[in-house]
């Protein structure tokens, strides 16, 4: 049996330490993040007449709804729905997600329709897991003579949650 020298067993066991007196790395600082249930800011304007394509509407909803702003998402209705005054189902509900599908858009006397599927999905004062999924329905005039702004504009015109 053979043994061989302790130094050079020990000078490799050395050579992966580092030397004598070197600092330790320096800490990684964490960047705060901001609480999940804190609001974010709703800062996106509502579409008008200009704005031919419905996805701006959803676009503008979807953040108003996400970012808790009840009186923003009211205003992506028609007029003559806009004033009611019951909340929305999802007042109470915490931590927003939507989610919208694709839609289907059509034209009737006048007016054009967009009826496209949306999903929300929060969590209730009682802590659960809330789904609420149904089916919802933009309305425009289709460049009728006479049509103020609000009629020119897509506005949501009805969601039929299920359940």
């Amino acid at each position: 049996m053979r043994i061989l020298p302790a130094l050079p067993a020990l000078a490799l066991l050395l050579a992966g330490c580092g030397e004598a007196g070197e600092p330790d790395p320096a800490p990684v600082e964490q960047t705060p993040t901001a609480a999940q249930d804190e609001p974010v800011p709703f800062t996106l304007v509502l579409p008008g007449p200009e704005s031919t394509d419905p996805a701006a509407l959803l676009e503008y909803w979807k953040g108003a709804v996400e970012a808790g702003d009840t009186d923003a998402a009211r205003r992506a209705w028609r007029k003559e729905v806009r004033t009611g005054g019951t909340a929305p189902r999802w007042a109470n509900l915490t931590g927003i997600t939507v989610a919208i599908k694709d839609g289907q858009q059509e034209g009737a006397a006048g007016s054009l329709y967009y009826t496209v599927p949306v999903a929300l999905y929060g969590t209730s004062v009682d802590n659960l897991a809330v789904e609420l999924t149904g089916t919802m329905t933009l309305r425009r005039a289709n460049d009728v003579p006479g049509a103020d702004a609000d009629q020119l504009s897509w506005r949501i015109a009805s969601i039929d949650w299920d359940g």
